[in-house]
């Protein structure tokens, strides 16, 4: 995730945000309940509009490292930060769940608001791309300071 060719966002200005379509698959409080499996990098694949962070839950943690693909259950989370002028802010969140052996891709906006229909398509269109079961791998997360 965030990792592929940089390419221009279809979104144009408005970026992931739009209206309503669906419930985040993300709980608010999701940093307490996933592990971060990158440091912060460009968003190359989001038209390097964004830094990123990458965590997994428990079941996309496990699978990380290993050769195989991800199982059903799986939910990775890119949650872009927006290098704006006047200091870093929330720009949402990109985000992969697994079920039935098949990606669900869905963005959800700094306000909340959930993209999950046509807007998101060319998400699956890039991961498509990725050397293993659509995830591109991120750079690890730097040790935590002692």
């Amino acid at each position: 995730m965030g990792v592929s060719a940089p390419r221009a966002t279809p979104h144009g200005d408005a970026g992931i945000d739009g209206a309503a379509h669906a419930t985040s698959p993300v709980a608010a409080d999701f940093r307490e309940h996933m592990t971060r499996v990158s440091g912060r990098q460009v968003s190359g694949g989001h038209g390097e509009r964004f830094d990123g962070v990458v965590w997994a839950n428990d079941v996309a943690r496990a699978a990380w490292d290993g050769a195989g693909d991800m199982p059903d259950g799986a939910v990775l989370v890119e949650e872009a930060i927006d290098r704006a002028a006047k200091g870093d802010r929330p720009a949402g969140l990109f985000v992969m769940e697994k079920g039935a052996g098949a990606w669900r891709f869905v963005a959800v906006g700094a306000g909340g608001e959930v993209a999950d229909d046509a807007r998101v398509a060319p998400c699956a269109a890039c991961h498509r791309e990725a050397p293993r079961d659509y995830v591109f791998r991120a750079a690890a997360p730097p040790p935590a300071p002692r």
